[in-house]
């Protein structure tokens, strides 16, 4: 079976600029996707049946997102072919990298050759944020501003390039609807119009203003779990050009033009915690 890789992402920058009246918040964010994926072996079949299993890290028992994409695209356009997916989980779950997002997207993308849909990136955004906000971006990956719940997407170059990305997860669960709750959309209301510009213009001044990225999320999660804090600081005492927290967290990450300090970053993290580089 052809074997997929799903990357996941990053955020390099997260705004909550508002709340809709369905309850959904209003974003200003910038993805990046990063070579960290799961593996997706999938076939079509002709039994109709749909099938998934799953290795590596524990996937939570219900309903796997795989599957769900999987049976979107075979209801909404009367298929008659099923699927074998097999799922190697390497992402952490939970961590803010949106590795199921990822895996759904891979799903979409998969099936639409596989199945002959002929389907554009455009209809498969529509159909992936059928299943969560942060899929759309998937679809294209790279590096995109995102604005709404996080569907409205424009592609940018990537903003951390040329170095080397070092990805810490602590094992600490951030429940995210928790996590909506506790921001205070008062502070938030400054809009990243600034930052925005200087993405879309792919303008070389955006990288002396790493200072400005922000992560609205990063108030209330470093207040709850100091722990999580702490890797940042780290990252960035031992020269990380920028150090944040991705997604509602809990994994932070740091970008490193050097390699010998990220390596020594590495050292001074927990060998219990989830720890991975790679080149961007």
């Amino acid at each position: 079976m052809p074997v997929y890789k799903a990357n996941c992402k990053i955020n390099v920058h997260l705004r909550i600029v508002g709340k809709l009246p369905n309850g959904y918040h209003e974003l200003e964010t910038i993805f990046q996707e990063i070579p960290l994926y799961d593996e997706i072996e999938i076939n079509s079949n002709s039994t109709g049946e749909i099938f998934f299993s799953g290795s590596g890290i524990n996937i939570p028992d219900g309903t796997n997102i795989c599957v769900q994409a999987a049976e979107i695209l075979k209801n909404e356009f009367n298929v008659k072919y099923g699927c074998e997916i097999s799922l190697k989980k390497n992402i952490p779950i939970g961590a803010g990298l949106g590795g199921g997002s990822s895996d759904a997207a891979t799903v979409l993308k998969a099936l639409n050759e596989l199945w002959n849909l002929n389907l554009s990136d455009s209809e498969l955004e529509n159909i992936g944020l059928e299943l969560g906000a942060d899929v759309p971006f998937f679809i294209k990956g790279g590096c995109a501003l995102a604005t709404g719940i996080g569907e409205n997407l424009t592609q940018i170059n990537p903003i951390l390039q040329e170095g080397y990305i070092l990805i810490i997860y602590s094992n600490i669960h951030i429940n995210t609807s928790q996590a909506y709750r506790n921001i205070n959309l008062n502070l938030t209301k400054n809009t990243s119009n600034g930052i925005f510009a200087l993405a879309l213009n792919s303008s070389n001044e955006i990288h002396s203003r790493y200072n400005e990225f922000i992560n609205d999320f990063e108030s209330y999660v470093f207040k709850e779990h100091a722990e999580i804090e702490r890797i940042k600081n780290a990252l960035l005492n031992t020269g990380a050009e920028f150090a944040a927290m991705s997604g509602s967290g809990s994994s932070v990450f740091g970008f490193f033009r050097d390699k010998f300090k990220l390596e020594k970053a590495k050292d001074l993290i927990d060998k219990n915690y989830f720890v991975k580089a790679v080149k961007v």
